[in-house]
């Protein structure tokens, strides 16, 4: 829709003919030169066509959810719905305009424009207690899982070239940026699996482990992706391997501190904007500007870290996680209603762009190309060790979890295990990643990582449901515990009633002389006492 409403823009703005008119023209159209007459209406009815046809498609995958509510077909996942959608809709504009072609996914649009809502809704919207309950599991399979992914998959990859598996000209650098886009799971294609009504029995935990996972694993695997695109990698094709095992290193220790930088900024912007909605309480009788206000933080949270070679998905999950305890509390009823209405109708625009494109590109790929060219050895190949290595993450962080855990509730047992494993939905990030790698071989990879993806998305989520009936994962024994034993801690709450003075937030005392009432159950303590020493 973006790229589509800036083609407008420029259809109707500007038409050089010459590269040289702009330093050649007389003064009286100094900036652009724009078409008149009849240039001028016919650019104007074909992007009134365009804009049309693009409103219709995203209109068509939108009433692709009621559909399969109405029809229950529970079990076909929606992504693959708005990448079928897609498909035809590439495959019709090919019959009607045969001759222009459609450009890749632009990457800056991509992350500067689709990524943001999709990042903010999920941590504003998301379940703090059931998210920090299994923030053990969580953070291990990001973080310890998509290292141990990223490893397994680049380091065969690379391997496989050296021992003549397959024919592909790449960097050692490439093929761990390759393991890192692989190693991934998408929030979109796992949200939009596991949040379908299929999957309402499932147990709370495990999904909150899967959505968490793939909310940070994402950025994780992005601050891999970066890491292994700026670490000194030797600029020869075919480096030694004592070459490679030197830079591994140095990248995971660059990885580290990249995360670290990254939940910092996410931390200091939440706090910032809360710090503010809580001390100036006249902000609530503007709620446009309290809602303009909420995403202007945490869009410039992610700008802020991307400016800073940081993760800006991490910084801006960080942020809205912060933004949701504390600032969301702190303000009017209107701009509160409003922001999580509006995050959410938001996310799930960007969406379904994403997956339109990429069922976009798959009618793309299939006609002859000379960029987007398939290697079935790589494919193969890469579609093994994504099974491998996601097979060798969840193995290596059951044990740690199971190891240090003394209850036995927060354990992961071989069914849940089994589950996280093949709930691995890959979707469009390692997409727009894979385009991004400047390789020579490039349009190889692509092809590879869209085929993983468009495998995952349809086998993965359609088989997801009927599998946790199978291992018994549709019972809910263990929730309630686990979503409470946050709020029960008695450290965190000392430590949040401390930050609730500075940041406001959620209520969680209350002196016994002050007595709220029904209408002021959902305001902060201190705006309350703010309005009724006002009134007195």
């Amino acid at each position: 829709v973006a790229f589509s409403a800036l083609k407008v823009a420029v259809n109707a703005t500007m038409n050089f003919s010459n590269p040289q008119d702009l330093a050649n023209n007389d003064g009286t159209n100094e900036i652009v030169r724009t078409d008149t007459g009849k240039d001028a209406t016919e650019n104007h009815l074909d992007d009134a066509q365009v804009a049309m046809g693009v409103v219709f498609v995203l209109f068509l995958a939108l009433l692709c959810e009621p559909f399969l509510e109405r029809t229950k077909l529970h079990f076909i996942p929606i992504s693959s719905c708005w990448i079928i959608i897609g498909a035809v809709a590439m495959f019709v504009k090919y019959k009607i305009d045969p001759e222009n072609d459609t450009a890749l996914l632009n990457p800056e649009i991509f992350f500067f424009l689709l990524v943001p809502p999709i990042i903010f809704n999920a941590g504003y919207a998301l379940d703090h207690s059931c998210f920090f309950g299994n923030f053990k599991a969580i953070s291990a399979m990001a973080f310890l899982g998509s290292l141990i992914s990223a490893m397994t998959i680049g380091g065969f990859i690379y391997g496989s070239t050296q021992w003549g598996l397959i024919d592909l000209d790449i960097k050692p650098a490439h093929c761990f940026m390759f393991g890192a886009l692989l190693s991934c799971t998408d929030p979109v294609g796992v949200m939009s699996v596991l949040n379908a009504s299929s999957f309402s029995k499932v147990d709370k935990n495990i999904k909150t482990i899967i959505i968490g996972e793939s909310i940070l694993n994402d950025a994780v695997a992005i601050t891999l992706f970066k890491t292994f695109e700026n670490a000194a990698w030797s600029q020869e094709k075919g480096a030694h391997g004592s070459n490679v095992h030197q830079k591994v290193p140095y990248a995971i220790a660059q990885f580290i501190y990249t995360a670290i930088l990254s939940v910092f900024t996410g931390v200091a912007f939440g706090l910032g904007s809360s710090s503010i909605s809580h001390r100036i309480y006249w902000l609530r009788e503007y709620p446009k500007i309290e809602l303009l206000g909420t995403f202007f933080s945490a869009y410039t949270c992610y700008c802020v870290a991307e400016i800073t070679e940081a993760s800006g998905m991490l910084s801006m999950f960080t942020c809205c996680l912060v933004l949701s305890h504390y600032h969301k509390h702190n303000m009017s009823e209107t701009a509160r209603t409003a922001s999580m209405q509006l995050s959410a109708v938001a996310s799930l625009i960007s969406e379904v762009v994403v997956y339109l494109f990429l069922g976009i590109t798959v009618t793309r790929s299939l006609r002859t190309d000379e960029i987007l060219l398939y290697n079935n050895n790589l494919v193969l190949l890469s579609m093994g060790l994504c099974l491998l290595g996601r097979a060798l993450a969840v193995f290596v962080v059951g044990l740690v979890i199971n190891g240090t855990s003394n209850d036995r509730s927060e354990t992961l047992s071989i069914a849940e295990r089994f589950f996280l494993w093949f709930a691995g939905v890959r979707g469009a990030i390692p997409f727009a990643l894979a385009v991004q790698i400047p390789s020579m071989v490039r349009g190889q990879l692509v092809t590879a990582t869209l085929t993983i993806v468009i495998m995952t998305t349809l086998a993965n989520g359609c088989l997801t449901a009927p599998l946790a009936t199978l291992l018994g994962l549709t019972s809910d024994p263990k929730s309630p515990a686990k979503a409470t034993v946050l709020l029960n801690a008695g450290l965190w709450t000392e430590i949040d009633l401390v930050m609730s003075r500075y940041f406001g937030g959620q209520k969680r005392v209350v002196a016994k002389s002050f007595i709220i009432t029904d209408e002021e159950e959902e305001e902060p303590v201190q705006a309350v006492l703010y309005r009724r020493k006002e009134s007195r």
